[in-house]
């Protein structure tokens, strides 16, 4: 299943670079500040280091004075390249780790360190949830309940609930929603102890989503809402690598675009001009992808959506990295195949660049690895 996964999105980059303004090349002068609210997003870039080890350096992303800045401080040590990022990091407090990562520092003691992955767990902010399977003779058990794991600060509240909804699929047959598939998104807000589950289910003519709303004080009632996707060629695959949740809105890829569904208002919209604003950013060359250029959410910090998408040049494919609130650009970040990065104001003008040719990052799919926090993971 894992394998799966990677493939699936192995041709989208959650891939740039972040690195310290001092010793750079300045190409252009840099832009004035945006007006908004203070916003540093923490990532994580990734350096080659000795005796095939990866150090995950700890970078910061400050959209109101369009900086990049790579830190000296390493936040965990890799053995395993194929899984150096972490199961989960919601880019302050808590960060969830495999077996394989070696936390350093005063990490150590904030670390939560997987030692098994039967991916039947979906990890997200303040909650883990673990599909528990019956034990029927079938080649593929059905989910019969979840065990959440619901951190409240220093504490962990365990409750068990079965988030199972009994419906009709588009041809009059009996359907259990969640009976097979993973959940494609899972929330918990420790403030108010909301829980939300979202699923999916494709039926030959659409697809729809599923929104399972608890809370923690009276964890067996359940609301369910039913929200039907746009039809018309757009093709949803959400799942917890490339969905993210802000607020209401529910963010998921989808062909060519991105799909914003309103939880609250029961409103879908397919985000068309924001797809295009984004790409705006930067001249697209004449190479043409063999793949879908499918724009992706990678991310979030507080209420900032990041959001990758490939654009070509004229020889190659290059990421490009949004970061958006309300649906407007605050800034982007372009890493590019010479090994200059173009750090980008929400003007779409380039503040300064970065050569980055002796920082010795480790890249996959030929750009730099990045990692941003809530991004969620089956594991």
């Amino acid at each position: 299943m894992k394998k799966f996964f990677l493939m699936v999105f192995v041709l989208i980059f959650i891939a740039t670079g972040c690195y310290t303004v001092d010793n750079t090349k300045v190409t252009e002068n840099k832009s004035p500040k945006s007006g908004i609210e203070e916003i540093k997003i923490p990532f994580f870039v990734y350096t080659n280091e000795s005796d095939n080890k990866y150090a995950a350096r700890l970078c910061y992303w400050d959209l109101n004075n369009v900086k990049v800045n790579l830190t000296e401080e390493t936040v965990y040590v890799s053995e395993d390249r194929n899984f150096l990022t972490p199961v989960f990091w919601d880019g302050d407090s808590r960060i969830v780790l495999r077996k394989t990562s070696y936390p350093t520092h005063e990490y150590k003691d904030k670390a939560e360190i997987v030692k098994s992955n039967d991916m039947n767990t979906v990890y997200g902010k303040d909650i883990k949830a673990k599909r528990n399977l019956d034990n029927n003779s079938e080649p593929i058990k059905k989910v019969k309940s979840y065990t959440l794991y619901l951190h409240n600060g220093n504490d962990v509240v365990e409750k068990d609930v079965s988030f199972l909804y009994k419906t009709k699929d588009d041809k009059g047959n009996d359907i259990t929603v969640g009976e097979y598939d993973y959940p494609c998104f899972i929330d918990y807000d420790r403030k108010t102890g909301d829980i939300t589950f979202i699923f999916s289910y494709p039926f030959d003519t659409h697809t729809n989503v599923y929104i399972a709303k608890s809370n923690v004080d009276n964890i067996d009632k359940i609301s369910w809402e039913e929200v039907k996707l746009p039809e018309g060629g757009v093709v949803y695959t959400p799942s917890p690598y490339n969905t993210m949740l802000i607020g209401s809105k529910y963010y998921i890829q989808c062909f060519k675009t991105l799909c914003e569904v309103d939880l609250k208002g029961k409103k879908v919209t397919l985000l068309d001009d924001v797809v295009k604003g984004c790409r705006s950013i930067v001249r697209e060359g004449d190479f043409k992808a063999d793949y879908s250029k499918d724009i992706k959410p990678v991310g979030k910090y507080k209420d900032v959506l990041i959001l990758s998408l490939p654009i070509s040049t004229d020889t190659n494919v290059e990421p490009l990295i949004c970061a958006l609130k309300d649906n407007k650009l605050l800034g982007a970040i372009h890493p590019k195949s010479n090994d200059m990065w173009d750090i980008i104001g929400s003007d779409k003008k380039v503040a300064y660049s970065i050569d980055v040719k002796d920082k010795n990052l480790h890249k996959e799919f030929n750009a730099d690895l990045m990692y941003f926090p809530n991004l969620e993971t089956i594991e």
